[in-house]
């Protein structure tokens, strides 16, 4: 065999272990979920929660005075720096 066959085979293979857990999985979810759409559909079929009204929340607007933004629109945050460097007193 060349070293291509192997790495067919290699994959065809690893394809075929990933379709087993796949196929797995799908076993265990299905299981898992076979009385879900019998509650979920009870669930959404009340008439309380579909004619339940959405309650509107008032936007508060951002204080004026608060922004610092200059002309393009770029926050300013100026602050005076401490100069590191000392100089003779001489």
């Amino acid at each position: 065999m060349k070293a291509r066959e192997i790495r067919k085979l290699e994959r065809a293979r690893q394809h075929k272990e990933m379709k087993a857990y796949c196929k797995k999985i799908d076993r265990a979810f299905s299981r898992l979920s076979e009385g879900c759409s019998e509650r979920v559909s009870r669930a959404i079929s009340l008439a309380g929660t579909r004619q339940k009204e959405v309650e509107v929340t008032a936007v508060k607007k951002n204080r004026i005075y608060y922004r610092d933004v200059n002309s393009l629109g770029n926050k300013i945050h100026a602050v005076q720096r401490m100069k590191l460097s000392s100089k003779p007193l001489i």
